[in-house]
């Protein structure tokens, strides 16, 4: 059997084990900073847990105490050839987007808390919620431009 070392760019399939004895299995893939997305399973090869791993094989142990987790059982290891899929960057664009629709829906309950406030010194007070978000659209596509 081949020992593969795990290294940036590896596919690591590993159980989690806390301090009661309960595990959580997990797979991951070891990446540069700039192509991380822990949703899709890419950890940055400079955190703490992708460090600890780093040049272990399938069959280890790991002590890992770091908040509730105990150690680190590396059940598969696989390098991979050839690049990172290029989601993650779509990913981080979408997870900005949404920061940004948040803030925008957040502005707007605001607005809405405001214009409905009994006794506001302001008088009517009308909000267009649509325009805000048509607004905010029309700011991202000339940041697309």
């Amino acid at each position: 059997m081949e020992e593969t070392p795990i290294t940036t760019t590896s596919r690591v399939l590993m159980e989690l084990v806390d301090a009661s004895g309960q595990s959580e299995r997990r797979e991951i893939r070891l990446v540069p900073k700039r192509q991380a997305d822990l949703r899709s399973g890419l950890l940055d090869e400079n955190t703490p847990l992708a460090r600890a791993l780093l040049g272990h094989h399938a069959g280890e142990v790991i002590p890992y105490a770091v908040g509730d987790l105990k150690e680190i059982r590396v059940l598969g290891v696989t390098n991979e050839a050839g690049d990172i899929p290029s989601g993650p960057s779509d990913a981080a664009e979408k997870r900005r987007s949404d920061v940004q629709k948040a803030e925008l829906q957040s502005e707007a309950t605001a607005q809405m808390i405001f214009a409905t406030a009994s006794g506001s010194k302001w008088g009517d007070y009308d909000l267009d919620v649509d325009k805000i978000m048509k607004d905010h659209e029309k700011e991202q596509e000339k940041k697309e431009e």
